[in-house]
């Protein structure tokens, strides 16, 4: 079932669903281990009391994407900054005001953002960290980290069983909705796909076993005479 529904997903969904953000939800995490930092992943949490703590660990160098987002709701402030760290020197500190930040249609998952600050750099191996905080470090916020997209089978079943929260906590809409947008069409193409993959391989094996039978009969008549 699973290597079908890959087949199917490649043949069925677009080059572009592939260019989507990794999303995690991280709501209360304080500190956050950032495995393959080159690749796009999309962090949604919520503020604590205090700031959120990004580490970064790499053995080789790589390059850094950073990002600020928040979903379009004008209640959520846009007064998050972001200060990235190596060890005790600050290699770049990302702040806007809510002026700067331009709003964008998200198509893939259906649903706006306000785009704040970004910032890239060729990054040498070693320990970095970022450090997101506001005032009084309440609030929700969607941290981007890396550019590189990457399209696996276990990634997306995870965005898609995560999907209905994001909407409901996040995006401040009924969870129901989760797949009215673009990815619910595919999900829905790739699902009729498989259905009439297993009815082919079903005709496939069935043929199969019909010539098998007539093959063992003909064995049998020849062994009777």
């Amino acid at each position: 079932m699973k290597h079908i529904f890959i087949l199917v997903a490649f043949f069925f969904f677009p080059a572009g669903f592939a260019f989507a953000h990794q999303p995690y939800l991280v709501d209360g995490e304080k500190r956050i281990v950032v495995n393959e930092p080159e690749i796009s992943k999309a962090y949604y949490g919520n503020f604590t009391s205090s700031s959120t703590v990004f580490i970064i660990n790499e053995s080789k160098p790589f390059n850094l994407y950073v990002g600020i987002l928040t979903p379009a709701i004008m209640a959520i402030p846009r007064d998050i900054t972001a200060e990235i760290r190596r060890n005790d020197k600050q290699i770049a500190f990302l702040k806007a005001t809510s002026t700067d930040w331009a709003r964008f249609y998200e198509p893939y998952g259906g649903d706006d953002y306000f785009q704040g600050p970004e910032w890239r750099g060729a990054m040498n191996p070693g320990e970095y960290t970022i450090i997101l905080s506001r005032p009084e470090n309440s609030g929700k916020y969607v941290l981007a980290i890396g550019e590189k997209e990457a399209f696996t089978f276990d990634e997306t079943l995870r965005t898609i069983g995560i999907l209905p929260t994001l909407k409901s906590e996040y995006m401040d809409k009924p969870a129901w909705t989760a797949y009215f947008n673009r990815i619910g069409i595919f999900i829905a193409m790739a699902f009729i796909g498989c259905i009439i993959a297993f009815l082919l391989l079903g005709e496939i094996f069935r043929g199969i076993g019909r010539i098998f039978s007539r093959i063992f009969r003909k064995s049998k008549n020849v062994h009777d005479f």
